[in-house]
């Protein structure tokens, strides 16, 4: 059935349009001839351009069988591309939070300023001019450095220090009730 060629082979066709060619490979053209197959080359498929005619206007459209293939230089425009537009994006968000940063900072500021004068109104001069505990606060800090792996032996301090905070904002406090009394 496949071991040895036939000898004749008939093939008809029709062909209404004069305009179409029917195209025949070259290894159809040697086999009809009769010549031996010893060197066969490679088939090169061309795409044919079919021609579309129109009254208006005669083109012709190119017709491609598959997309064309992207070069290496396509693509690495399009990975280029395509890191630029998330720089950008990240860039303008960076850009927006620092802005929005800056605006809490402002208002966290003008805040701290309010809250700063309220507090210099609302106090007497001399109560300003004292800084409480401040032998103390000294005690604690030199305990601290004298034994900055050890903070367990400056423990008497620091409490020495909580309970004379604690007395001077008591004070405080008992004076601020006294001048809203009278």
């Amino acid at each position: 059935m496949g071991g040895t060629p036939s000898k004749t082979r008939r093939l008809t066709l029709e062909n209404n349009d004069p305009n179409s060619v029917i195209k025949v490979s070259d290894d159809v053209v040697d086999r009809i001839r009769g010549v031996a197959q010893t060197v066969r080359k490679p088939e090169v498929i061309t795409p044919t351009v079919p021609q579309i005619t129109n009254p208006q206007h005669t083109a012709v459209l190119p017709v491609y069988l598959h997309e064309p293939s992207l070069t290496s230089i396509q693509i690495r425009q399009a990975n280029v591309a395509e890191l630029k537009k998330n720089d950008d994006y990240w860039s303008n968000r960076l850009k927006a939070l620092e802005d929005n940063h800056k605006k809490m900072n402002s208002v966290i500021e003008e805040e701290y300023n309010k809250a700063v004068e309220e507090f210099k109104v609302g106090r007497p001069t001399q109560v300003l001019k004292e800084i409480p505990c401040l032998e103390s606060k000294r005690a604690v800090m030199e305990c601290y450095k004298c034994y900055p792996n050890e903070p367990m032996r400056c423990a008497k301090i620091v409490q020495a220090f909580q309970e004379c905070v604690d007395h001077k904002r008591n004070c405080l406090l008992a004076s601020r009730v006294t001048a809203n009394k009278g």
